[in-house]
């Protein structure tokens, strides 16, 4: 009979591995079709334009199955879509203090970056402040210091931003955060008075990132103020190596670095042929010395090519220029005139890349989509 038992243990053992093995398939392909009802329940509301109810089957299946961490993750950010900040927040503190289960550091410093978020959301600047500062020197670092430059671009503590970007690990901060920062820098140069204040400020920004367009015109206007022309003009050439598009609003200053009209013609000249350069500004220009130099007919020829290849208004307003003085006794030639001038002072100059917001008025920072340096000069047929 002893004997018996023996034989029948190493079956029952294998009766128990097999049926248990079963059981739990079972409860697994229970569980995978209790989430696929919710989630096919939850579709189907929300084709039905039914939001607020396909949040709630969610919400009511995640508060039965409690056990995975990622439920309470995701049900977080369903409070934090549905406004109720709150409770998204009592979820994400919740698991940040628990020592009920652990959870990897990574994972918890994430969960952090997450309650930011919804601090943000319900305008509690400080606490997101205060919940992001120690992430600085974490794997999510980079993360971190977006979140706190664009709660001090809101305050616009411009130091404060800089100081969180020196207090993070360099090597873990993406190419946006640079970019950011020197606008950061640049921001605290031109509220300086000083020359040699504005001056570091500016040097700073182009350390942080250094194709940054507006720390290298800051620089070669600064530079200007000081009479060296030499020095702005580089500082010209490279943002138009960079950044060819930025030409126009360049007009401003560039004659300011040049030595004579010969320098600056010169300069228009590798502009158009090298850098192939669009600008109706830039042609208008080249234009006015070719009549200089050649005559009227010259500068016709010059222009009628340019708006063969770049149709603009502005383009169009320049010949119309040049043949006035063989109108000068034609009525509908001034009312022409008249008219076409009063269509360019009606268009935008620039417009941002980013949103698509047009104005007169050029800007680092776009007032409707808050991004940085998106504004560029308008092209195309109304472009400048």
């Amino acid at each position: 009979m002893l004997e018996l038992l023996f034989l029948l243990l190493p079956a029952a053992v294998i009766y128990g591995w097999v049926m248990g093995k079963h059981s739990a398939k079972k409860e697994l392909l229970e569980q995978q079709l209790t989430i696929n009802n919710a989630i096919n329940s939850s579709v189907s509301l929300l084709l039905n334009e039914d939001q607020e109810q396909a949040f709630d089957r969610l919400i009511q299946y995640f508060d039965d199955t409690p056990s995975n961490i990622d439920n309470y993750l995701t049900l977080a950010k369903l409070f934090r879509k549905k406004g109720e900040i709150d409770k998204a927040i009592a979820i994400h503190e919740g698991l940040v203090k628990t020592d009920q289960i652990t959870i990897p550091q990574y994972e918890l410093e994430e969960i952090q970056l997450e309650l930011a978020q919804d601090f943000l959301s319900a305008g509690m600047l400080e606490r997101a402040q205060n919940t992001l500062t120690p992430l600085l020197t974490s794997q999510h670092a980079s993360e971190a210091l977006l979140g706190l430059l664009h709660i001090f671009e809101q305050t616009r503590e411009w130091q404060a931003g800089v100081e969180s970007y020196l207090a993070a690990d360099a090597q873990l901060l993406s190419e946006n955060c640079r970019q950011l920062v020197s606008h950061f820098y640049c921001e605290i140069g031109d509220a300086h008075d000083n020359y040699k204040s504005k001056k570091q400020a500016y040097k700073r920004a182009l350390k942080v990132n250094r194709k940054s367009v507006r720390s290298l015109l800051a620089l070669s206007k600064l530079y200007l103020i000081v009479n060296n022309k030499q020095k702005s003009r580089e500082l010209v050439v490279t943002i138009l190596d960079q950044e060819p598009s930025f030409a126009p609003a360049l007009f401003n200053i560039a004659p300011e670095c040049f030595v004579d009209e010969f320098e600056q013609t010169a300069w228009l000249f590798w502009l158009i042929k090298e850098k192939n350069i669009k600008s109706v500004t830039a042609h208008s220009q080249m234009t006015d010395y070719i009549v200089k130099e050649r005559g009227i007919e010259a500068g016709r020829s010059y222009i009628i090519e340019h708006l063969q290849d770049q149709p603009s208004v502005r383009g169009f307003a320049k010949l119309i220029e040049l043949e006035k003085e063989f109108f000068m006794s034609d009525p509908h030639f001034k009312q022409l005139q008249s008219l076409i001038t009063r269509y360019i002072e009606l268009k935008p100059l620039y417009e941002c890349n980013s949103c698509g917001f047009t104005t007169n008025h050029f800007s680092w920072r776009c007032p409707a989509c808050n991004n940085w340096q998106t504004i560029k000069p308008l092209a195309g047929l109304d472009g400048i």
